[in-house]
């Protein structure tokens, strides 16, 4: 929010009105701003993107994950093999 200029609960609620036609009310937005949520209905998740002209990487601060490799499998024993 604050990247996008967004500095109060009122802010967003009337961007989220002007830019996505979505209502949110004053408790749920300071819930949003306070705390972090467990889980969020897809069209509130939907609104606030659109409200913030983001994507929602940016909104949770998604970081891709990292590159591994995995641990190379043992060669079977070659007795084991045999039989």
């Amino acid at each position: 929010m604050a990247s996008r200029e967004v500095w109060t609960g009122k802010e967003l609620r009337e961007l989220l009105l002007r830019r996505a036609n979505f209502t949110l009310s004053a408790p749920s937005v300071s819930a949003l701003m306070n705390n972090e949520p467990v889980q969020m209905k897809t069209e509130t998740l939907q609104a606030l993107c659109t409200a913030l002209k983001c994507t929602p990487d940016e909104l949770y601060g998604v970081v891709p994950p990292r590159e591994i490799a995995l641990a190379e499998k043992p060669e079977a024993d070659e007795s084991s093999a045999k039989q």
